[in-house]
């Protein structure tokens, strides 16, 4: 597919250069080939890019939904006739280029100097849509399939190495506020440790020409800080008022006034449970239908071990225990969390700071030559005519 597309760049662009030589190599050319992508560009932002079908159909409707997908407007950015605009392009700012290289074998000092940076204006552009054209073409950049936990690992083939998360955490500020999320990793290569980095926004770990950039996390989906339950406690007078405590995860505490003591002994942040074989397990990572373990004890003997959910408050086998408890909440284990990475490969990055070079040099000589101009002209000052009064 990319040699078909570039094989019709280059046929579009040789024809365009037989019958409308003028107009591409003139500024009206180049400017209205900008447009169209101007205009491609501005469809790609508005309509969001690279997200999944459904997306499409639930915001567009099932026909211009379908549209949008099937015609390459929600990746627009590589698509064919975009990166052919960009060809054409690109062409146009050569044909430019090439009459200015003929005009600057004739000018002279400052004159020559200008046309330098005009000419270097002109290729720099060439030079940024070149990059541009090659990382959207042999380039990726995609969140990675999993998340990951610390100790886990994750193989990179594009890189040809493997990193390992030693730890995944969000940090907070004083009032309540996320204040960043990191991971350390470790950059595996042949069965031996070559490197340790830690991932940050803006932070990413670049290896083998591959970047990995903080994507994603989440808090542990099997550990919590501390969980709220609601207690009910069965006296010989009858049953208590409904309290809350707060017990802190897989620490025995006791229940105030009582013999009693709860344990936290699991937590599913996402669980099904199995009513015959009486076990719960992990669905997924989100934190949408959570569970604890508790194990319950009176005067220091181990009484009773179930299952708690949040969503589903039954309590039809519990006749016999001292008490009634409730999930109402729970504080999520952020310091264990879960983290999931981009990936991400640009080999076009060279070209693009090569041109953003040029064209700060060319901007430069450029900016020279004005500014000679009118000091050779007097500082840009009008003199005025008549005789010097004094």
């Amino acid at each position: 597919m990319t040699l078909w597309l570039l094989v019709a760049a280059v046929v579009v662009a040789a024809v365009f250069l037989r019958r409308f030589r003028r107009w591409l190599a003139s500024m009206a050319g180049a400017v209205w080939i900008l447009v169209v992508l101007t205009v491609m560009s501005l469809l790609g932002v508005m309509i969001g890019q690279n997200l999944p079908p459904d997306a499409y159909v639930d915001r567009y409707g099932q026909v211009l939904g379908s549209l949008i997908y099937r015609s390459g407007l929600s990746d627009i950015f590589t698509s064919w006739y975009f990166l052919l605009s960009a060809a054409v392009l690109a062409v146009s700012l050569v044909a430019c280029s090439f009459g200015r290289l003929r005009k600057l074998a004739t000018a002279r000092g400052r004159g020559r100097a200008s046309r330098v940076g005009s000419l270097l204006l002109h290729l720099s552009m060439v030079v940024i849509l070149a990059g541009g054209v090659v990382t959207a073409v042999f380039g990726f950049r995609y969140p990675a399939p999993v998340y990951l936990a610390a100790g886990e690992e994750m193989e990179v083939q594009e890189g040809g190495f493997t990193i390992r998360v030693d730890a995944a955490s969000t940090e907070f500020t004083e009032e309540g506020m996320i204040s960043e999320y990191f991971s350390d990793v470790v950059v595996i290569e042949d069965g031996d440790e070559v490197l340790s980095h830690r991932i940050e926004v803006n932070e990413p770990l670049i290896h083998n020409g591959v970047g990995l950039y903080q994507h994603e996390m989440l808090p542990s989906a099997t550990s919590v800080r501390e969980v709220l339950f609601g207690i009910v406690v069965r006296t010989e007078d009858g049953e208590s008022p409904l309290t809350t405590i707060t017990v802190p995860f897989n620490e025995e505490f006791e229940v105030p006034g009582t013999d009693i003591s709860l344990k936290v002994l699991e937590f599913l942040a996402d669980f099904t449970y199995d009513i015959e074989s009486r076990t719960a397990s992990l669905v997924s990572l989100s934190h949408r239908n959570p569970a604890v373990l508790v194990r319950m004890s009176e005067a220091g003997s181990v009484i009773d071990e179930r299952w708690v959910f949040a969503d589903v408050q039954t309590h039809r086998d519990d006749a016999g225990l001292p008490c009634r408890i409730f999930l109402f909440n729970y504080l999520p284990d952020y310091e264990r969390g879960l983290t999931r990475f981009e990936l991400s490969h640009q080999p076009g990055t060279p070209l693009l700071f090569a041109g953003f070079a040029a064209m700060s040099l060319g901007l430069c000589l450029t900016f020279w030559t004005r500014t000679g101009r009118k000091d050779a002209d007097g500082s840009g000052v009008r003199s005025k005519t008549g005789s010097d009064p004094g």
